[in-house]
């Protein structure tokens, strides 16, 4: 029997107490007789609503085992509290006045020995913690006893380290110029003032003079005496805010070792001279064998702060190598010399590296030569070709998780790195700046796909996101041959790879399907043969979904509004007067009468064309000029397709659907149309023949006010043309006239 076993076993059952809370803790206490659990054992259990426990915790001294109700199998991590989601997504450990019995709460308190009322919750993540702790105590005090011994031979600082600071950063200071004059002789014993800079170099100390006034303000220039490039600063200007910072690696050797120091150093150019103020960072040592790398922390004590350096985990020299320039800035190389680079390579032995990546800088080196002391098979890496492809690896500069998810970094053998035989391997022609290639590969293989040249070109255009695990769910065979059939259906050809286009459209067709309800396990519903009809279906029938989930959003609004509008322009009124005459229903097509402005409204929202933005409509519904009809499709009667401005008598004005457009369904449409307007004809009173008329004059006057004002359409499919022109396409005049 396993320890976490046996815990069950010794530890009793949680029982919901009898509290009326929405969160509450159970505690019970046993007793552990077996082999591994042996002494007093606790179970603690957060109950909420539910009939089972939020989560159970079963204790034995420092060793702890339990299960969360909404996870099968829960990391250890995922037990803590600070994890657990209770309420309104608040974690277990941030939720005050979680009750529990005043027995049970005493009992979890004398068991863990912390009696601090209303800490219940800081009592069981400290005791999950607990064991962890000790561990890390026990290391800690370990590594205490090795920083002091090994900082103990620590060398001091070289006593010329300002000096050295100056010379290396010299993109960090200046050259102060000083603007004066000299007199002197001239041939022939004439006496001249002439212009003289007076010059003096912050990385070198060197000074100089220059005639005229050719050096300028903030512009860089070289030093004479240094030969190093660096910006110009007039003493005429005040320095006093100017200050610069800049990280310094200094390396100090020690027998076969090496100790490397990071230092901050800031620049302050008070009375035009440079003067640093160093701040100690970081160190490392290493023998090439091995590394060891120390921090400063920082505590308060005695009402002020101290600093002592503690041993980290991470022991790469590489990290200190370079610094940040800001939030959300890249970061740039530290500064170092040139016997910094020569004493790490005499203990890290790296100059191999150089013999097979011929642009390889030092940052990059060293991260090799830690590679290669983390990785196996990291060195045959580099010398096979691949050191690009591991640089990016490391840095992340490939697109991360992403791009190498399949590979085996961590591997002892150089074809497990890939997850990939040696003829596998070979297929693959691709660069090897980057594992992208080789990691897509894997995944094929890893879906059930036989790596071969046929089938890497077959797949070769497919992002693989999310498509092979797709393919792998559905049957990868089955789909692949699939997508080659709709790809030679579709575009017309198959040249040996299945078109991204048509894959696209087929995931897409499966998440809108499995939202929409559809039976996937049907072989016809799952590989549609008119794939690209069955998506566009599916893509209207959202949008649809869509927009209906607007109009419920809108809704109060759109009564408002359409109240308004009943108020100023009796909408309804008019509408159920014209319904008998201009209400039809064809074999396929209907037309019909909205029931009032907010009918109106509705349809203009669905279909977002210009009706909803403006009164002008309404106001021509009132007068009689033009009438708002709906054309729709018979066998779906409710959904808006077309929205219709209709003048007296049946002349169309203006046919649109979504967005202001027309599309080419509507020529199907265009007889029923022209059979409706006919029976209009026959329906018409003497009433609606005059105001045919008049509304046919007013349409003529406002076409030559158009033509005349040279109006241009703004925006849509067509924009730039002549409004009066598109409204001139767009009339569909009765062919009959009443009478």
């Amino acid at each position: 029997m396993k320890k976490a076993e046996e815990l069950m076993l010794y530890t009793p059952e949680s029982q919901r107490p009898p509290l009326d809370a929405k969160l509450c803790i159970s505690v019970a206490a046993g007793e552990g007789k077996g082999r591994y659990i042996k002494g007093k054992t606790l179970t603690v259990a957060v109950w909420d609503n539910c009939k089972s426990p939020l989560v159970v915790w079963r204790f034995c001294g420092d060793y702890w085992t339990g299960a969360l109700r909404k996870e099968k199998h829960p990391t250890r991590r995922q037990m803590f509290p600070e994890q657990i989601e209770a309420v309104y997504g608040r974690p277990l450990a941030y939720i005050e006045g979680i009750a529990a019995t005043q027995p049970e709460s005493e009992l979890l308190q004398d068991y863990f020995n912390d009696r601090r009322p209303g800490y219940l919750m800081g009592i069981i993540s400290k005791a999950l913690d607990a064991a962890s702790r000790k561990r890390r105590e026990a290391r800690d005090e370990m590594q205490a006893q090795e920083t002091q011994q090994m900082l103990a031979k620590l060398p001091e600082l070289p006593q010329d380290l300002e000096k050295r600071i100056l010379a290396r950063c010299s993109d960090s200071v200046f050259l102060w110029i000083t603007n004066t004059k000299e007199r002197r002789t001239a041939p022939g014993g004439v006496r001249e003032t002439i212009p003289v800079q007076r010059v003096r170099c912050d990385s070198c100390g060197g000074k100089y003079s220059v005639d005229g006034r050719e050096m300028k303000h903030k512009k860089m220039a070289a030093c004479r005496c240094c030969g190093r490039t660096m910006q110009i600063y007039n003493t005429q200007y005040s320095a006093r805010r100017v200050w610069r910072a800049r990280t310094f690696l200094l390396s100090q050797p020690d027998n076969n070792a090496v100790w490397v120091r990071r230092m901050v150093v800031y620049f302050n150019f008070e009375n035009h001279n440079a003067n640093l103020d160093i701040c100690p960072g970081d160190i490392w040592w290493t023998d090439g064998a091995s590394a060891k790398h120390w921090k400063k922390k920082y505590f308060f004590k005695d009402n002020q702060w101290d600093s002592r350096y503690i041993m980290c985990q991470s022991n790469d020299i590489s990290k200190g190598m370079t610094a940040s320039t800001g939030y959300y800035q890249p970061r740039v190389y530290a500064a170092w010399e040139r016997t910094f680079e020569h004493d790490l390579r005499k203990v890290m032995k790296s100059g191999w590296i150089k013999k097979y990546d011929k642009g390889c800088n030092f940052y990059r080196e060293v991260k090799f030569w830690e590679s290669c002391r983390r990785y196996p098979m990291a060195e045959s890496l580099i010398k096979t070709g691949w050191a690009d492809a591991l640089a990016s690896y490391l840095d992340g500069s490939d697109g991360g998780y992403c791009n190498h998810q399949h590979l085996k970094i961590h591997s002892k053998t150089y074809y497990g790195v890939f997850g990939l035989t040696k003829n596998e391997l070979a297929l693959i022609h691709g660069r090897k700046d980057t594992f992208t290639d080789v990691n897509e590969a894997v995944g094929w293989k890893k879906a059930g796909l036989q790596i071969t040249a046929r089938n890497l070109q077959m797949v070769s255009a497919l992002s693989t996101y999310r498509v092979q695990d797709i393919l792998k769910e559905h049957g990868l065979s089955r789909s692949l041959k699939y997508l080659r059939q709709q790809t030679r259906r579709i575009t017309g050809k198959y040249d040996g790879v299945i078109s991204p286009r048509v894959t696209s459209d087929w995931i897409d067709y499966l998440d809108m399907a499995q939202k929409a309800g559809m039976n996937l396990a049907i072989e016809s519903v799952l590989y549609p043969l008119d794939l690209k009809r069955r998506h566009d279906d599916l893509v209207a029938e959202r949008a649809r979904l869509a927009r209906m989930d607007h109009l419920k959003d809108v809704r109060r609004q759109i009564e408002e509004e359409a109240a308004d509008l009943e108020s100023r322009f009796s909408i309804e009124q008019i509408m159920q007067k014209i319904k008998k005459t201009y209400q039809y229903d064809g074999e396929k097509y209907l037309i019909r009468v909205p029931d009032g402005a907010k009918s109106i409204l509705e349809e203009s929202r669905y279909l977002d064309h210009c009706i909803q933005r403006g009164t002008r409509y309404f106001e021509r519904i009132a007068t009689r000029e033009s009438y708002i009809l709906f054309l729709r499709k018979k066998d779906d009667p409710n959904t808006p397709w077309y929205t219709l401005e209709v003048e007296p008598g049946g002349t169309i004005r203006q046919k649109r659907s979504y967005n202001n457009n027309q599309f080419d369904d509507l020529e199907d449409a265009k007889p029923f149309l022209a059979e409706w307007q006919l029976i209009v004809q026959q329906r018409m009173s003497a009433a609606e023949v005059s105001l045919a008329e008049k509304s046919r004059a007013m349409r003529d006057q406002e076409f030559e006010e158009l033509r005349k004002k040279g109006s241009v359409i703004r925006t849509g499919s067509h924009a730039g043309q002549l409004l009066v022109d598109e409204l001139m396409r767009d009339l569909m005049e009765v062919e009959q006239s009443a009478g």
